[in-house]
């Protein structure tokens, strides 16, 4: 054990470490719907953690799908969505892109202002 950290400390920096791990390299599908599926093709299944004690988990899928007619978009579905996991609206990938890189650049600001570590890039707004 580190010395001088707690169980919760440790366990805060490793769930840390493996969010970092899990930007650098593209994570695999969660599950491929099989052909037959309404939606056939990739997920992937993010379990967020609650924020503060008063809001529950919630869950966030994100899909890709092998219909020729409909292949060429980024289907997602929120947890505020009518119907979580059925639910989806769908996107450009170019979109999804961008929106991906922005969830990227917040987190790790975020992360700074948590840590109390000033970032160049935010004194130059």
């Amino acid at each position: 054990m580190i010395e001088g950290l707690s169980l919760g400390e440790v366990r805060k920096e490793l769930e840390h470490l493996v969010a970092l791990a899990q930007t650098g390299e593209r994570p695999r599908p969660t599950l491929i719907n099989p052909p037959g599926h309404p939606m056939p093709g990739c997920e992937w299944v993010i379990e967020q953690r609650a924020v503060t004690p008063q809001r529950t988990p919630a869950t966030w899928w994100v899909r890709t799908v092998d219909d020729p007619e409909t292949n060429g978009a980024v289907y997602v579905s929120s947890p505020d969505c009518m119907a979580p996991g059925e639910d989806f609206g769908s996107m450009f990938p170019t979109d999804a892109r961008r929106l991906g890189l922005a969830l990227i650049a917040a987190a790790d600001r975020a992360e700074h202002q948590q840590a109390g570590v000033p970032r160049l890039e935010d004194h130059r707004h």
